[in-house]
């Protein structure tokens, strides 16, 4: 996995490429939380992800709800259709804001 920051003016957008699975999602975590402190609107680029498991799933939930606290928004942008179709069956894809 490799996660590649981009700063903006309103928010930080980290590319994920990869799989996000139990042996990487503390890693996005660590990553997912060091830009929690710079800005309330992160996006997640992931277009180049092609694996996503429950793990992964905890980390993106726990950025939304530290997310939604602090009053800022979590953007899930360019899902391929195998990531897409966890989010489908768990029932998250409507709880993210995804595009």
């Amino acid at each position: 996995m490799e996660i590649v920051k981009t700063v903006s003016s309103d928010s930080i957008t980290l590319a994920i490429t990869g799989k996000l699975s139990a042996a990487t999602a503390d890693e996005c975590g660590v990553a997912v939380d060091l830009v929690l402190g710079e800005t309330k609107n992160l996006i997640l680029d992931l277009k180049e992800l092609s694996y996503l498991a429950s793990a992964g799933l905890r980390v993106l939930v726990s950025a939304q709800k530290k997310l939604n606290a602090a009053g800022g928004a979590l953007s899930l942008l360019n899902v391929c259709e195998e990531v897409m179709e966890v989010f489908e069956i768990t029932g998250l894809d409507d709880v993210f804001d995804i595009h």
